[in-house]
């Protein structure tokens, strides 16, 4: 992946992010896995919708309120 895809994914990643992430307090060394859990996502074809619903499984399953 090139570094103006990787940033277009990471992008897509933040937008998600924003809205399931939204008030949700994590550890904040969890970010990682939450990229890293985005970027798979993407990878397997995830359009923004289902990117939305897998942050947000994985987000609820690591929230410490």
């Amino acid at each position: 992946m090139t570094k103006a895809q990787l940033k277009k994914v990471d992008a897509r990643i933040t937008a998600a992010y924003k809205v399931v992430g939204n008030c949700v307090e994590i550890n904040m060394m969890d970010i990682l896995r939450v990229f890293k859990v985005g970027r798979e996502a993407i990878e397997a074809g995830a359009d923004d919708e289902v990117l939305k619903a897998r942050l947000g499984e994985f987000v609820n399953s690591i929230r410490k309120n």
